[in-house]
């Protein structure tokens, strides 16, 4: 997958707006903060101690760390002989092994800075530099029955954002994740997850993990799950979890239910899969350009996607109808990312993403037209955090090389555009920010990136990227003008 994953993408939720005053401690996980404030360490300091001791690893590539923690499975490494952090993938509690502890656990710092924030346009948007630090531990207690727990423990410093700092950038000592499997006796592989827990849409571009922020996205919800001769099908309800600053604080969101799934199917003789979905999500307040009210949303939507040695692509297509206060909802959005891959000097991936999200025609009458995102990528069109989709047509050529099997480089240009004249250009978190009044151009902004990743070692990755936007005359004469945005990332997982 490209670095920049295409969503779509809206957490427009009241409560994901919420301003919280409070900072978080400089380091929020306690034994960590003693020992920085012994040690005076600053965050190289810090980082220096994380590398050294991620050299002291060689992980095992049959259990090598991955975006969703809770899909490692280290089974793989019941009788071999493992040294130093890797003696913690895998400690069995019994004699024969059948039940076994998994530790694990991240690290991450993220600077970046944006000149200036939504364009400018406002008086509150000022340029800034902000450096967060998240922390994540988990332990995985599995069996080989099927039974399992596990629990994720999640701390983040945010600090420098401008005008204020978001509320899922900062918390201390929190439950990320909490969940128990329990396999059910109908078909071979049918399992249901209780508790906080991430989801994994399988690519499905409504659902992210917000890996941008410093907080993940995660749920209070029952997720049944089964796979019946090859067709994966996934069933849920619950509540996206909302963030505080306290320790262990957080809670499902009461203001927001999320309900839904879907059924995948591989298309014989093709490289391809089909994926058919369904999504209910009710909101107490969610705001557009037609006004404020309760928003009860559904989405039917169809996947396809694939991949063979010369093509990738994923296309996806969705319907949105329900009740947004009086007014019917009525939208619709596209989105597809297709890749060819030619065997030449630096492996590339030369590629074509594109998207369209409809907008509102008539804001006054009672229909609403706007295509809602659910819950998104910050970073949707490229990593800066500066433009949202809903009411938008995108289109964006780029290309990735693979320099060495460690280094790739990545580069292209977004132009963007509004679909209605008559709807918002809307900034994070989904608010309007340019109120459409009929007139004007529809072009918004080209947004040209530059990012490089580096994986140091198979614990530790660096990403460097950087972005500048081209505006148009529908962003000036609303006051704003060009922005600069760049970011530097040192992921560590153990």
């Amino acid at each position: 997958m490209p670095p920049v994953v295409r969503a779509f993408h809206n957490p427009r939720a009241a409560d994901n707006r919420a301003t919280q005053v409070a900072h978080a401690p400089a380091n929020p996980i306690p034994f960590l903060a003693r020992a920085a404030a012994r040690h005076r360490w600053r965050p190289a300091t810090l980082l220096a101690s994380f590398i050294a001791l991620t050299d002291q690893s060689v992980a095992a590539n049959s259990c090598a760390p991955r975006m969703f923690r809770w899909e490692e499975d280290c089974r793989s490494l019941r009788g071999q002989t493992l040294t130093g952090l890797d003696d913690l993938r895998f400690t069995p509690l019994n004699e024969t092994a059948s039940v076994w502890l998994t530790l694990g656990g991240e690290y991450r710092l993220k600077t970046e800075t944006l000149d200036p924030a939504d364009f400018g346009i406002r008086p509150t948007d000022r340029s800034y530099t902000a450096t967060g630090q998240r922390f994540l531990l988990h332990a995985d207690l599995r069996t080989e029955s099927g039974f399992r727990t596990f629990v994720q423990l999640s701390a983040a410093s945010d600090a420098g954002r401008k005008p204020i700092e978001r509320p899922f950038d900062r918390s201390r000592t929190d439950l990320a994740q909490a969940f128990v499997d329990i396999p059910l006796p109908v078909l071979t592989s049918t399992v249901l997850r209780i508790g906080r827990q991430e989801i994994d849409s399988a690519g499905n571009r409504l659902i992210s993990l917000r890996e941008a922020a410093n907080l993940r996205l995660a749920f209070d919800m029952a997720h049944l799950e089964t796979n019946i001769d090859g067709i994966s099908v996934v069933a849920f309800y619950g509540r996206p979890v909302l963030n505080r600053i306290g320790s262990f604080d957080d809670r499902g969101n009461p203001a927001e239910t999320f309900l839904g799934g879907w059924i995948s199917a591989p298309i014989p003789k093709t490289p391809s899969t089909v994926s058919l979905f369904y999504f209910s999500r009710d909101r107490k307040s969610a705001i557009y350009e037609q006004g404020t009210a309760a928003d009860k949303r559904r989405t039917l939507g169809l996947r396809y996607f694939g991949n063979d040695p010369t093509w990738d692509y994923a296309i996806q297509a969705a319907y949105q109808y329900g009740d947004f206060g009086t007014a019917q909802i009525a939208a619709s959005g596209i989105a597809g990312d297709v890749g060819w891959h030619p065997r030449v000097w630096g492996r590339p991936r030369i590629a074509l993403s594109f998207g369209v999200a409809s907008g509102d025609k008539r804001p006054n009458d009672k229909t609403l037209g706007t295509f809602d995102v659910l819950y998104p990528n910050l970073g949707y069109f490229t990593d800066a955090p500066v433009y949202y989709p809903g009411n938008t047509a995108d289109t964006q050529p780029n290309v990735t090389l693979t320099l060495t099997p460690h280094l790739s480089v990545r580069t292209g240009s977004d132009f963007v555009f509004r679909v209605s004249k008559r709807d918002a250009v809307y900034a994070p978190p989904g608010i309007p920010l340019i109120r459409g009044d009929g007139t004007g151009p529809a072009f918004v902004a080209a947004l040209t990136y530059l990012r490089a990743d580096w994986t140091i070692n198979p614990d530790l990755q660096l990403s460097v990227s950087g972005v500048h936007s081209s505006t148009g005359s529908l962003v000036e004469r609303s006051g704003g003008h060009d922005f600069n945005y760049g970011a530097l990332t040192l992921d560590l997982k153990e």
